[in-house]
Parts: C-alpha cells; structure tokens; sequence
C-alpha cells in the first residue's frame, strides 16, 4: 500500500446533531445500583415525564417522575 497513510492521531468528524453540545442538552441523573455495586447515568424518557433506566449489570429498573414539588439532587442511590 505504497503512497497511503492512515493518521491515527486525528479524530472523525462528528455527525451532525451528535457531540459535546448535544450531550450537554440531553438531562441525565447519576444513580448508583446498591445491587451490582455499579453506577450509571439515567436519561429522560422521550415522554421528558420521568427519568428511566436499568442496572447495567441485572437489569433492574428504575424511574424517576418529573413534576412540581420533586428535588433539585442530581444523584440517587437505589436498592
């Protein structure tokens, strides 16, 4: 393959939408599963009602609801 190069030390491109600014829009809560031992982050359904998600590691779900009178915490453990 004499005359190619391949610059590993660039990123690709970005698709569009996609990226820092989009992750920043995009609410999340950080929630530590008491049941694996394991930490993650849980988005908001495409409702925006609630935030919901599952343990990485057994699956259990979980949900927060959105509404009046709720918490200004960004971080939750469950068990």
């Amino acid at each position: 393959m004499k005359g190619r190069q391949l610059d590993l030390s660039s990123e690709a491109p970005a698709p569009p939408g996609t990226g820092e600014a989009a992750a920043e829009q995009r609410s999340f809560l950080g929630v530590r599963f008491d049941c694996c031992g394991i930490y993650a982050r849980v988005y908001k359904n495409a409702a925006g009602d609630a935030y919901e998600g599952r343990c990485p590691k057994c699956a259990q779900p979980v949900r927060f609801d959105v509404g009046p009178g709720g918490t200004s915490s960004r971080f939750f453990g469950v068990s």
